[in-house]
Protein backbone atom coordinates (compact mmCIF):
# COMPACT_ATOMS: atom_id res chain seq x y z
CA UNK A 1 0.00 0.00 0.00
CA UNK A 2 3.06 2.19 0.98
CA UNK A 3 4.67 1.68 -2.46
CA UNK A 4 1.19 2.78 -3.99
CA UNK A 5 1.78 6.64 -2.82
CA UNK A 6 4.28 8.47 -4.65
CA UNK A 7 7.50 9.72 -2.81
CA UNK A 8 8.41 13.85 -3.37
CA UNK A 9 7.61 16.98 -1.14
CA UNK A 10 3.87 17.63 -0.61
CA UNK A 11 2.16 21.04 0.66
CA UNK A 12 0.39 19.24 3.13
CA UNK A 13 -0.30 15.36 3.41
CA UNK A 14 -3.58 13.73 5.31
CA UNK A 15 -2.75 11.14 7.57
CA UNK A 16 -4.35 9.61 10.88
CA UNK A 17 -2.10 12.08 13.11
CA UNK A 18 -2.32 15.12 10.41
CA UNK A 19 -5.86 16.22 9.31
CA UNK A 20 -4.30 20.04 7.95
CA UNK A 21 -4.80 18.94 4.40
CA UNK A 22 -8.55 18.48 4.61
CA UNK A 23 -8.62 22.63 6.74
CA UNK A 24 -6.26 23.85 4.08
CA UNK A 25 -9.13 22.75 1.41
CA UNK A 26 -11.93 24.20 3.37
CA UNK A 27 -10.59 27.50 3.69
CA UNK A 28 -9.27 28.09 0.34
CA UNK A 29 -12.82 27.05 -1.20
CA UNK A 30 -14.44 29.37 1.14
CA UNK A 31 -12.04 32.06 0.94
CA UNK A 32 -11.95 31.52 -2.78
CA UNK A 33 -16.02 31.39 -3.19
CA UNK A 34 -17.22 34.19 -0.91
CA UNK A 35 -14.45 36.33 -2.78
CA UNK A 36 -15.51 35.87 -6.02
CA UNK A 37 -19.34 36.74 -4.59
CA UNK A 38 -17.76 39.96 -3.35
CA UNK A 39 -16.06 41.52 -6.02
CA UNK A 40 -19.57 40.66 -7.79
CA UNK A 41 -21.71 42.03 -5.61
CA UNK A 42 -19.03 45.05 -5.93
CA UNK A 43 -19.45 45.00 -9.66
CA UNK A 44 -22.89 45.23 -9.55
CA UNK A 45 -23.33 47.78 -6.98
CA UNK A 46 -20.34 49.55 -8.08
CA UNK A 47 -22.07 53.22 -8.98
CA UNK A 48 -24.73 52.60 -6.16
CA UNK A 49 -22.88 51.24 -2.70
CA UNK A 50 -24.33 51.64 0.10
CA UNK A 51 -24.21 51.27 3.88
CA UNK A 52 -25.15 47.73 3.30
CA UNK A 53 -22.05 47.36 0.60
CA UNK A 54 -19.38 48.99 3.20
CA UNK A 55 -20.66 46.58 6.12
CA UNK A 56 -19.86 43.61 3.13
CA UNK A 57 -16.42 45.40 3.05
CA UNK A 58 -15.84 45.08 6.34
CA UNK A 59 -16.89 41.44 6.71
CA UNK A 60 -15.00 40.69 3.91
CA UNK A 61 -11.49 42.77 5.19
CA UNK A 62 -12.21 40.74 8.53
CA UNK A 63 -12.98 37.16 6.24
CA UNK A 64 -9.17 37.89 4.44
CA UNK A 65 -7.86 38.13 8.25
CA UNK A 66 -9.28 35.39 9.49
CA UNK A 67 -7.80 33.19 6.49
CA UNK A 68 -4.26 34.31 6.78
CA UNK A 69 -4.80 33.33 10.97
CA UNK A 70 -5.93 29.51 9.60
CA UNK A 71 -3.12 29.98 7.14
CA UNK A 72 -0.46 30.81 10.11
CA UNK A 73 -1.98 28.25 12.39
CA UNK A 74 -1.75 25.11 9.83
CA UNK A 75 1.72 25.83 9.26
CA UNK A 76 2.40 26.16 13.53
CA UNK A 77 0.54 22.56 13.57
CA UNK A 78 -3.45 23.52 13.16
CA UNK A 79 -4.86 19.78 12.58
CA UNK A 80 -2.64 17.44 14.33
CA UNK A 81 -1.91 15.49 17.08
CA UNK A 82 -0.77 17.69 19.94
CA UNK A 83 2.22 14.87 20.61
CA UNK A 84 4.05 15.91 17.52
CA UNK A 85 3.91 19.36 18.25
CA UNK A 86 6.35 21.57 19.95
CA UNK A 87 6.13 24.08 23.11
CA UNK A 88 6.49 26.95 20.76
CA UNK A 89 3.87 25.57 17.77
CA UNK A 90 1.43 24.59 20.03
CA UNK A 91 1.68 27.67 22.04
CA UNK A 92 1.37 29.64 18.62
CA UNK A 93 -1.21 27.08 17.10
CA UNK A 94 -3.59 28.34 19.92
CA UNK A 95 -2.90 31.76 19.86
CA UNK A 96 -3.54 32.05 16.16
CA UNK A 97 -6.89 30.07 16.37
CA UNK A 98 -7.79 31.95 19.64
CA UNK A 99 -7.91 34.90 17.60
CA UNK A 100 -9.23 33.19 14.43
CA UNK A 101 -11.82 33.36 16.52
CA UNK A 102 -13.11 36.59 17.53
CA UNK A 103 -12.67 38.07 13.78
CA UNK A 104 -14.55 34.94 12.76
CA UNK A 105 -17.56 35.95 14.80
CA UNK A 106 -16.90 39.36 13.78
CA UNK A 107 -17.28 38.58 9.93
CA UNK A 108 -20.25 36.65 10.21
CA UNK A 109 -21.67 39.44 12.24
CA UNK A 110 -20.74 42.19 9.84
CA UNK A 111 -22.22 39.92 6.99
CA UNK A 112 -25.74 39.81 8.99
CA UNK A 113 -25.60 43.58 9.18
CA UNK A 114 -25.13 43.83 5.72
CA UNK A 115 -28.27 41.83 5.27
CA UNK A 116 -30.50 43.59 7.07
CA UNK A 117 -29.00 47.54 5.79
CA UNK A 118 -29.92 45.71 2.44
CA UNK A 119 -33.50 44.61 3.42
CA UNK A 120 -33.45 48.48 4.84
CA UNK A 121 -32.26 49.61 1.60
CA UNK A 122 -34.75 47.74 -0.51
CA UNK A 123 -38.10 49.59 1.21
CA UNK A 124 -39.12 53.05 0.98
CA UNK A 125 -38.76 55.34 4.42
CA UNK A 126 -41.99 56.31 3.89
CA UNK A 127 -43.31 53.05 5.20
CA UNK A 128 -42.11 54.20 9.03
CA UNK A 129 -43.71 51.05 10.92
CA UNK A 130 -40.78 48.69 8.39
CA UNK A 131 -38.22 51.03 8.62
CA UNK A 132 -38.13 50.74 12.73
CA UNK A 133 -38.62 47.48 12.22
CA UNK A 134 -35.34 47.52 9.86
CA UNK A 135 -33.41 49.63 12.36
CA UNK A 136 -34.03 47.42 15.21
CA UNK A 137 -32.93 44.32 13.56
CA UNK A 138 -29.90 45.89 12.72
CA UNK A 139 -29.37 47.40 16.23
CA UNK A 140 -29.67 43.52 17.24
CA UNK A 141 -27.30 42.61 14.83
CA UNK A 142 -24.48 44.66 15.64
CA UNK A 143 -25.15 43.98 19.88
CA UNK A 144 -24.99 39.85 18.88
CA UNK A 145 -21.21 40.58 16.73
CA UNK A 146 -19.35 42.63 19.82
CA UNK A 147 -21.57 39.94 22.42
CA UNK A 148 -20.05 36.83 20.36
CA UNK A 149 -16.60 38.31 19.56
CA UNK A 150 -16.50 38.75 23.49
CA UNK A 151 -17.97 35.46 24.45
CA UNK A 152 -15.05 33.22 22.63
CA UNK A 153 -12.59 34.92 24.13
CA UNK A 154 -12.99 37.10 27.56
CA UNK A 155 -11.71 35.58 30.48
CA UNK A 156 -9.86 32.20 28.46
CA UNK A 157 -5.90 31.90 27.64
CA UNK A 158 -5.39 30.65 24.28
CA UNK A 159 -4.60 27.33 25.12
CA UNK A 160 -7.61 27.06 27.49
CA UNK A 161 -9.48 27.55 24.46
CA UNK A 162 -7.68 24.88 22.15
CA UNK A 163 -6.65 22.52 25.11
CA UNK A 164 -5.16 19.05 25.07
CA UNK A 165 -7.25 17.34 28.08
CA UNK A 166 -10.59 17.95 28.50
CA UNK A 167 -9.53 19.47 32.11
CA UNK A 168 -7.73 22.54 30.50
CA UNK A 169 -11.08 24.05 28.71
CA UNK A 170 -11.80 27.36 29.87
CA UNK A 171 -14.67 27.53 32.44
CA UNK A 172 -18.09 28.38 31.01
CA UNK A 173 -16.88 27.90 27.22
CA UNK A 174 -19.31 25.36 25.85
CA UNK A 175 -22.24 27.21 27.71
CA UNK A 176 -20.84 30.54 25.66
CA UNK A 177 -20.55 28.84 22.62
CA UNK A 178 -23.92 27.00 23.31
CA UNK A 179 -25.56 30.47 23.70
CA UNK A 180 -23.79 32.00 20.81
CA UNK A 181 -24.94 29.01 18.75
CA UNK A 182 -28.42 29.42 19.32
CA UNK A 183 -28.64 33.01 18.88
CA UNK A 184 -26.63 32.58 15.58
CA UNK A 185 -29.66 30.35 14.22
CA UNK A 186 -32.00 32.69 15.85
CA UNK A 187 -30.91 35.88 13.77
CA UNK A 188 -30.62 34.03 10.59
CA UNK A 189 -34.50 32.99 11.22
CA UNK A 190 -34.88 36.65 11.95
CA UNK A 191 -33.45 37.74 8.77
CA UNK A 192 -35.33 35.49 6.55
CA UNK A 193 -38.81 36.58 8.55
CA UNK A 194 -38.42 40.26 8.23
CA UNK A 195 -38.17 40.36 4.87
CA UNK A 196 -41.01 37.85 4.05
CA UNK A 197 -43.14 40.34 6.40
CA UNK A 198 -42.25 43.13 4.50
CA UNK A 199 -42.46 41.72 1.19
CA UNK A 200 -45.94 40.13 1.83
CA UNK A 201 -46.99 43.30 2.47
CA UNK A 202 -46.28 44.68 -1.37
CA UNK A 203 -48.87 44.23 -3.96
CA UNK A 204 -47.28 41.85 -6.09
CA UNK A 205 -48.21 38.54 -7.31
CA UNK A 206 -47.65 35.05 -4.67
CA UNK A 207 -45.06 34.15 -7.29
CA UNK A 208 -42.92 36.77 -6.82
CA UNK A 209 -43.10 37.44 -3.69
CA UNK A 210 -41.82 33.93 -2.91
CA UNK A 211 -38.90 34.52 -5.77
CA UNK A 212 -37.58 37.68 -3.72
CA UNK A 213 -38.04 35.09 -0.07
CA UNK A 214 -36.41 32.46 -1.77
CA UNK A 215 -33.19 34.91 -1.87
CA UNK A 216 -33.62 35.85 1.62
CA UNK A 217 -34.41 32.14 2.54
CA UNK A 218 -30.46 31.52 1.20
CA UNK A 219 -29.31 31.38 4.34
CA UNK A 220 -31.15 28.44 5.93
CA UNK A 221 -28.52 26.30 5.60
CA UNK A 222 -26.77 28.25 8.27
CA UNK A 223 -28.76 26.62 11.02
CA UNK A 224 -27.16 23.08 10.57
CA UNK A 225 -23.56 24.22 10.10
CA UNK A 226 -23.30 26.26 13.08
CA UNK A 227 -25.40 23.63 15.01
CA UNK A 228 -22.41 21.11 13.64
CA UNK A 229 -19.40 23.59 14.14
CA UNK A 230 -20.66 23.51 18.14
CA UNK A 231 -21.04 19.56 18.14
CA UNK A 232 -17.94 18.38 16.72
CA UNK A 233 -15.77 20.88 18.75
CA UNK A 234 -17.79 19.53 21.76
CA UNK A 235 -16.92 16.37 20.69
CA UNK A 236 -13.33 16.67 20.33
CA UNK A 237 -13.24 18.09 23.62
CA UNK A 238 -13.48 14.22 25.18
CA UNK A 239 -11.17 13.04 22.25
CA UNK A 240 -7.63 11.17 23.29
CA UNK A 241 -6.78 12.98 20.08
CA UNK A 242 -7.91 16.28 19.83
CA UNK A 243 -6.11 18.39 17.76
CA UNK A 244 -7.28 15.56 14.84
CA UNK A 245 -10.70 15.64 15.79
CA UNK A 246 -11.35 19.37 16.18
CA UNK A 247 -10.88 19.11 12.34
CA UNK A 248 -14.42 19.05 11.28
CA UNK A 249 -15.62 21.82 13.22
CA UNK A 250 -12.73 23.91 11.77
CA UNK A 251 -13.95 22.69 8.17
CA UNK A 252 -17.64 23.75 9.64
CA UNK A 253 -17.01 27.13 10.79
CA UNK A 254 -15.14 27.68 7.28
CA UNK A 255 -18.32 26.22 5.31
CA UNK A 256 -20.64 28.77 7.66
CA UNK A 257 -18.13 31.74 6.92
CA UNK A 258 -18.28 31.62 3.75
CA UNK A 259 -21.66 30.68 3.24
CA UNK A 260 -22.57 33.49 5.28
CA UNK A 261 -20.86 36.22 3.01
CA UNK A 262 -22.64 34.61 0.26
CA UNK A 263 -25.82 34.68 1.55
CA UNK A 264 -25.87 38.21 2.20
CA UNK A 265 -24.88 38.64 -1.39
CA UNK A 266 -27.08 36.03 -3.11
CA UNK A 267 -30.11 38.94 -2.89
CA UNK A 268 -28.22 41.33 -5.13
CA UNK A 269 -28.19 39.48 -7.84
CA UNK A 270 -30.53 41.57 -10.49
CA UNK A 271 -32.50 38.16 -11.34
CA UNK A 272 -33.62 38.49 -7.59
CA UNK A 273 -34.50 42.09 -7.95
CA UNK A 274 -35.80 42.21 -10.73
CA UNK A 275 -38.87 40.04 -8.54
CA UNK A 276 -39.72 43.28 -6.80
CA UNK A 277 -42.16 44.41 -9.41
CA UNK A 278 -45.48 44.67 -8.11
CA UNK A 279 -47.69 44.41 -10.77
CA UNK A 280 -48.63 48.10 -10.68
CA UNK A 281 -46.31 49.71 -12.58
CA UNK A 282 -44.13 50.51 -9.22
CA UNK A 283 -40.44 48.62 -8.61
CA UNK A 284 -37.88 48.10 -6.16
CA UNK A 285 -34.48 49.20 -6.92
CA UNK A 286 -31.56 50.65 -6.04
CA UNK A 287 -30.69 54.41 -5.97
CA UNK A 288 -27.62 56.07 -5.36
CA UNK A 289 -29.59 58.39 -2.74
CA UNK A 290 -30.61 54.98 -0.75
CA UNK A 291 -33.92 53.89 -0.79
CA UNK A 292 -36.69 53.23 -2.98
CA UNK A 293 -40.37 51.33 -3.11
CA UNK A 294 -43.18 51.63 -4.16
CA UNK A 295 -46.26 49.18 -3.84
CA UNK A 296 -47.22 49.63 -0.15
CA UNK A 297 -50.74 49.93 0.71
CA UNK A 298 -51.30 53.57 1.38
CA UNK A 299 -47.37 53.85 0.68
CA UNK A 300 -46.37 57.40 -1.36
CA UNK A 301 -44.07 58.10 -4.60
CA UNK A 302 -41.17 59.84 -3.80
CA UNK A 303 -40.05 61.81 -6.79
CA UNK A 304 -36.79 63.47 -6.63
CA UNK A 305 -35.11 65.43 -9.45
CA UNK A 306 -31.19 65.31 -10.75
CA UNK A 307 -29.08 68.13 -11.97
CA UNK A 308 -29.15 68.29 -15.93
CA UNK A 309 -25.40 67.92 -16.35
CA UNK A 310 -25.47 67.69 -20.44
CA UNK A 311 -27.66 69.86 -22.14
CA UNK A 312 -31.09 68.62 -21.44
CA UNK A 313 -30.82 65.57 -20.41
CA UNK A 314 -32.39 66.01 -16.83
CA UNK A 315 -35.45 63.70 -15.84
CA UNK A 316 -37.08 66.43 -14.83
CA UNK A 317 -37.97 69.45 -17.01
CA UNK A 318 -39.26 72.74 -15.85
CA UNK A 319 -40.35 75.52 -18.40
CA UNK A 320 -41.64 79.04 -18.04
CA UNK A 321 -43.81 80.46 -21.41
CA UNK A 322 -45.97 83.66 -21.26
CA UNK A 323 -48.75 83.90 -23.11
CA UNK A 324 -48.58 85.86 -26.61
CA UNK A 325 -48.35 89.35 -26.30
CA UNK A 326 -47.72 89.07 -22.34
CA UNK A 327 -45.12 91.75 -21.27
CA UNK A 328 -44.54 92.96 -24.87
CA UNK A 329 -46.44 96.22 -23.84
CA UNK A 330 -49.32 96.08 -26.63
CA UNK A 331 -52.32 97.10 -24.46
CA UNK A 332 -52.32 98.03 -21.09
CA UNK A 333 -55.64 96.82 -20.17
CA UNK A 334 -54.54 93.11 -21.68
CA UNK A 335 -54.33 90.28 -19.18
CA UNK A 336 -50.92 89.78 -18.14
CA UNK A 337 -50.64 85.79 -18.28
CA UNK A 338 -47.78 83.49 -17.63
CA UNK A 339 -47.76 79.50 -17.96
CA UNK A 340 -45.81 77.47 -15.92
CA UNK A 341 -45.53 73.94 -16.91
CA UNK A 342 -43.22 71.30 -15.05
CA UNK A 343 -42.68 68.07 -16.37
CA UNK A 344 -41.58 64.60 -14.96
CA UNK A 345 -41.00 62.82 -17.97
CA UNK A 346 -40.29 58.88 -18.60
CA UNK A 347 -39.83 57.49 -21.63
CA UNK A 348 -37.01 54.50 -21.07
CA UNK A 349 -38.17 50.89 -21.90
CA UNK A 350 -37.97 48.01 -19.29
CA UNK A 351 -34.61 47.12 -20.64
CA UNK A 352 -33.33 50.48 -20.18
CA UNK A 353 -34.55 51.06 -17.27
CA UNK A 354 -33.40 47.28 -16.14
CA UNK A 355 -29.61 48.38 -17.46
CA UNK A 356 -30.04 51.84 -15.78
CA UNK A 357 -29.34 50.19 -12.10
CA UNK A 358 -25.41 49.80 -13.01
CA UNK A 359 -24.96 51.54 -15.74
CA UNK A 360 -26.26 54.54 -15.02
CA UNK A 361 -26.04 54.80 -10.88
CA UNK A 362 -30.00 54.30 -11.22
CA UNK A 363 -30.22 57.99 -11.36
CA UNK A 364 -33.33 57.32 -13.61
CA UNK A 365 -37.06 57.65 -13.15
CA UNK A 366 -37.75 54.22 -11.15
CA UNK A 367 -41.61 55.18 -11.38
CA UNK A 368 -42.47 54.69 -15.10
CA UNK A 369 -45.10 57.63 -15.17
CA UNK A 370 -46.07 61.06 -16.71
CA UNK A 371 -47.19 63.98 -14.45
CA UNK A 372 -47.44 66.74 -15.48
CA UNK A 373 -48.46 70.40 -13.52
CA UNK A 374 -50.15 73.40 -15.08
CA UNK A 375 -50.19 77.12 -13.02
CA UNK A 376 -51.67 79.86 -14.83
CA UNK A 377 -51.59 83.44 -13.01
CA UNK A 378 -53.59 86.21 -14.67
CA UNK A 379 -53.27 89.79 -13.21
CA UNK A 380 -56.52 91.73 -14.63
CA UNK A 381 -56.67 95.54 -14.80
Amino acid sequence: MADLIPSGYRFSTVTSNDHGGLIYIAAFLGFTYSTLCFVTRCGIKWRVFGLDDWAMCVAQTATTIQFILVIVSLSAGLGKNFDFLTENQYLRMASMQYANQIVLYLSIGFSKIAAVLLIQRLFTRDARTFWIICNIVTALMVVWTIIAAFMVSVGCSPKSTAPVAESDTCPSLIARYQVIVITDSLTDILLVLVPAYLVWQLQMSTKLKLQVISAFAFRLPLLPLSILAFTNYYRSLHSNNPGVDRTPAIIFQQSELSFSLIAATAPCLKSWIRGFDTGSGNKVEYTSHGYSSNGYNGGSYKMQSFGSQNGDKGDVKVSSKPFAGAGHGHGRGRANTTKVTTAALSSRTQREEDASITSHSSQEMIIRRDVQWEVRREDVR
